[in-house]
């Protein structure tokens, strides 16, 4: 009996579906012409329930590798437009194979997610499948960076998958989810999602291949590489609009004037909007901007927004990135609903990633540094390296208005000009206890800055903090 003729590469080559989603977004995140795939002819595996033309598919996940912006970068692409990206055993051994070769290298790896779930038939293999897949992604975690971008359906353990990446990037078309929510009814939007900062970016089908490209920029290759871009602006150059910016209370402003060439990647911007975390290069470096947003809550230092500073400063911390903090803030916000939400342990955890990020750390104390916020903001204490203060900064143990009711509020009410006299008060609190020259002296504030050396100052910072690079 004449035994089954093997096919050609040729042959194979022709099965291969020639366009779909996932290589039009491949072409988009890499340079041109230089993606080159791994396992790329590697099948399903093949069970009962697998009949008829569509028996022989090729595996639902594209993996391989190319330069982005001319470095090396390696991806896994749940390809829609095979078995609607299945995902099983075979898929899971394409995926592993990567991560290790990754690793390997000390390159980057971005995950793009679109698939109806695991192939069912398989069973006991598929759930391994997922298990095998989330030890990879934890083994590289903290060593190479990863970069989740949902750009159709993620679901189930997938979901989990995503959620272990540095930075999650997702369609406003996709779905993210573990339990349907034909099930749940809950709101899975890619909005709503964001709104709890479980995706940092949510952007446009068109733009998510820029995103990837743009937060790639920021990032270093791996831990023990330095994070570092090109760029053609002056470390010297002055920043007088500042002053304004900050008086005006435009946070986002400042943080351009700072930033290389004015440019910045957000990240959660919808969560926590009283903190705001970015990417971005300052002086050539790539660093993490936490800065307090006094246009919302004063600035508070709420549960969400502590949550939020800490993980943008794990991930600076993970891949040795400098961390700059901006701060004018309110400092606490006394609330029931802060406080039933575990505000202690939230407030903990900021404190807890200042004092053990292993990283460059500078700050500015741009307005109000009160209570919570002269604590736990990149302070001296809790674990900054050089901290700045502006002339017009105010840091206190409270605000002023709440210290003067506390302390002198009997003695306001009995004078016979209690407007007066509370005014006088609030003066005499200013200069007695939140002149930031008071915690110059104490160590606590290295040096008072005018507002046109801001980025002057803190780009010389950083540069001293990496000169062994």
């Amino acid at each position: 009996m004449e035994g089954k003729k093997r096919k050609s590469a040729a042959s194979l080559k022709s099965e291969m579906p020639v366009e779909s989603t996932a290589m039009s977004l491949l072409d988009g995140i890499f340079d041109k012409g230089t993606f080159c795939q791994l396992g790329a002819y590697v099948k399903k595996v093949s069970t009962k329930a697998d009949t008829g033309e569509k028996a022989s598919d090729f595996e639902g996940v594209i993996t391989g590798y190319g330069a982005v912006d001319g470095r090396l970068v390696f991806a896994y692409v749940q390809d829609g437009s095979r078995m609607k990206g299945a995902f099983g055993e075979y898929g899971a051994k394409k995926i592993c194979m990567l991560y290790e070769t990754a690793v390997k290298a000390g390159a980057p790896v971005v995950a793009v997610f679109d698939s109806c779930g695991a192939k069912v038939e398989e069973g006991a293999s598929a759930l391994a499948a997922y298990a095998k897949v989330m030890n990879k992604t934890a083994s590289a975690g903290g060593y190479i960076p990863q970069i989740a971008v949902v750009s159709g359906v993620c679901a189930g353990s997938m979901a989990a998958v995503a959620q272990m990446c540095d930075v999650v990037i997702a369609s406003d078309k996709s779905e993210l989810y573990v339990s349907s929510p034909f099930v749940t009814k809950a709101n899975t939007t890619p909005l709503a999602l964001a709104g709890k900062g479980e995706i940092d970016v949510v952007c446009g089908e068109a733009e998510l291949a820029g995103k990837v490209r743009e937060v790639l920029v920021y990032l270093p290759s791996n831990s023990e590489a330095p994070a570092m871009a090109e760029n053609d602006d002056d470390l010297n150059r002055l920043t007088p609009e500042t002053e304004e910016l900050v008086k005006s209370g435009d946070m986002y402003g400042v943080i351009k004037s700072v930033a290389d060439n004015g440019k910045y990647t957000e990240l959660s911007a919808g969560y926590a909007p009283e903190m705001i975390t970015a990417l971005t290069t300052i002086g050539g470096y790539g660093c993490g901007i936490v800065a307090s947003n006094p246009k919302i809550k004063n600035g508070a230092i709420t549960p969400d927004a502590a949550k939020k500073a800490a993980g943008l400063i794990n991930l600076c911390g993970d891949y040795g990135m400098p961390v700059v903090t901006l701060v004018d803030s309110v400092g606490a916000e006394a609330s029931a609903e802060n406080e039933s939400s575990c505000y202690a342990s939230a407030v903990a955890g900021l404190a807890y990633a200042y004092a053990q990020a292993p990283t460059a750390m500078v700050t500015a104390v741009l307005g109000k540094a009160y209570g919570l916020a002269g604590t736990v903001m990149g302070t001296r204490s809790v674990g900054a390296d050089v901290v700045y203060a502006t002339e017009s900064s105010e840091i206190s143990t409270m605000a002023p208005e709440a210290a003067v009711t506390f302390l002198y509020g009997k003695e306001i009410a009995d004078s016979e000009a209690p407007e007066k006299a509370r005014k006088e008060k609030l003066d005499e609190w200013k200069s007695e206890h939140c002149d930031p020259a008071e915690a110059a002296r104490i160590g606590e504030v290295d040096d008072i800055v005018g507002f046109e050396e801001l980025r002057q100052r803190i780009c010389a910072a950083i540069e001293m903090m990496n000169a062994n690079i």
